[in-house]
């Protein structure tokens, strides 16, 4: 991806489009609803990027933007031999997350208009996802070096929240 919007583009297709596959398959057909499905799908897909960023790069693949490196000074194919954790790629990491915090909100609202049943699911989904871009931010956006893990107990208090939110 040269460009965010690339990233972006990317986002949608592998993750958006699941979104909105779901909602139509609950029986959602609102654009109002299917624009935040895809917003859902977006942001865990960015998330996913941030988790990754290490192991991607090691698979010799890289997610971020190849322009957000150029403007951190690193030549992203040279990274990419070698990948290394540092502030440059720690700005990038919180960027993309920061996108993707962003996402997380606005899908909420799409979540009010899925069937009442579906939602304790969705919201578990949106919780947890975001849950990983907190444990990459505690590890000073770190992903490179180490995979971000949400714990079995946050999770549990996650569901418990989704399901006092869902009610």
């Amino acid at each position: 991806c040269e460009t965010f919007s690339d990233t972006c583009a990317y986002a949608v297709r592998v993750a958006g489009t699941v979104g909105v596959m779901m909602s139509l398959i609950m029986g959602v057909t609102e654009a109002e609803a299917l624009a935040r499905a895809c917003d859902l799908g977006i942001a865990m897909q960015l998330t996913n990027i941030a988790r990754d960023t290490g192991e991607d790069a090691r698979l010799g693949r890289i997610y971020l933007p190849r322009e957000w490196y150029f403007e951190e000074g690193i030549d992203p194919d040279r990274w990419l031999a070698a990948p290394t954790f540092g502030p440059q790629m720690a700005r990038m990491v919180r960027r993309l997350l920061q996108e993707a915090e962003y996402l997380y909100t606005r899908a909420e609202q799409g979540i009010a208009l899925l069937p009442m049943g579906v939602r304790p699911a969705i919201w578990s989904a949106r919780y947890i996802y975001a849950e990983i871009g907190r444990e990459i931010a505690q590890a000073n956006f770190d992903s490179v070096s180490r995979r971000a893990v949400v714990s079995h107990p946050r999770k549990a208090i996650l569901l418990g929240k989704a399901m006092a939110t869902a009610a």
